[in-house]
């Protein structure tokens, strides 16, 4: 085996990820999640191509129309249409929530989170997502994951965490693959590590061209953890998350281009994706590029500068 390659961006599979919106403000991520991205949402209204009609809405509402109350209370928690008002927002939500909303149900365990329109709870909020998720819709399952593996208003517990993601991730949402495949990797004091589950999860996750899992993947195939090693397979994975932008995937790459694993050695290739992970502020490619350029003619580091210039520009 060759000398472990490559880093993942995370320590822990607990680690702390910030709460979003699962059916609000924000959408789900779905191009760009990564393990730090937290519960996440649908579509603004913002994004859809007709505008809501907020009178009839808000006469449904009054009737006691849960779906009704549900948007509009999205309506004024995004300032979709209305001033901004977390308190209507929250009140809205309240209302549809009890009467067995899922989406309501999970917005509102956000507004306990966050302590938006109302007192903040995180008790209240994990009863919330309870809720939600046991209705068996992915978004819900997954936040409730995370605020189990974070131990944020309930206990620590990592083993039932990774039961919710799992939930969601069978359902194809990645979020949950992601954060499923983290939690098998890093493993934690209650969840033993297993390389072998956290590539099946991670590759689900590389398939819909996350850059955090293609890069996560690379270095499971370059060290050969839970997969044959395969350092082709590895530059191959680097390159598609380097190419969408990911500096820690370029990182990666520009160090195999200088050892040859996986491809040709190449010091010009590598001191072009040193160089855009440097400018990106990728701590490990600033540290490398030091050493590295010292031994580069002045060639080389203008050929590579120019091919960094040129990704550059066609990314525009």
């Amino acid at each position: 085996m060759n000398p472990r390659v490559g880093h993942i961006p995370f320590s822990s599979c607990c680690a702390l990820i910030s709460i979003q919106l699962l059916f609000a403000c924000v959408s789900s991520g779905i191009t760009n999640a990564t393990p730090n991205a937290g519960p996440s949402a649908t579509p603004s209204p913002a994004a859809q191509s007709t505008p809501l009609d907020l009178t009839a809405l808000q006469q449904q509402a009054d009737k006691g129309d849960a779906n009704a109350q549900f948007e509009l209370g999205r309506a004024y928690h995004n300032g979709n249409g209305v001033p901004q008002d977390f308190n209507k927002a929250f009140d809205l939500y309240q209302k549809s929530a009890n009467q067995g909303n899922l989406k309501a149900e999970n917005n509102l365990a956000v507004m306990y989170a966050h302590g938006d329109g109302t007192t903040p709870d995180l008790a209240e909020a994990v009863k919330w997502y309870r809720k939600s998720a046991e209705q068996g819709a992915p978004l819900p399952e997954d936040n409730l994951g995370l605020m189990l593996a974070r131990g944020m208003g309930v206990p620590k517990n990592c083993k039932e965490a990774a039961e919710w993601y799992r939930k969601a991730a069978e359902q194809d949402f990645l979020d949950a693959e992601v954060h499923l495949g983290m939690l098998y990797y890093f493993g934690d004091t209650d969840f033993p590590q297993n390389y072998t589950e956290a590539a099946i999860w991670i590759a689900k996750a590389a398939g819909h061209n996350n850059t955090w899992a293609e890069n996560a993947l690379g270095v499971m195939y370059q060290n050969g953890l839970g997969v044959q090693q395969d350092p082709a397979r590895a530059a191959s994975l680097f390159q598609r998350a380097a190419d969408q932008g990911d500096a820690k995937a370029q990182s990666n790459l520009g160090q195999l281009y200088i050892d040859g694993h996986g491809v040709p050695k190449d010091h010009i290739k590598a001191y072009q994706w040193l160089t855009l992970a440097s400018d990106a502020g990728e701590i490990t490619a600033v540290k490398m590029l030091v050493g590295f350029e010292a031994g580069l003619t002045d060639q080389e580091k203008a050929e590579g500068k120019k091919l960094a210039a040129e990704w550059r520009t066609q990314r525009k």
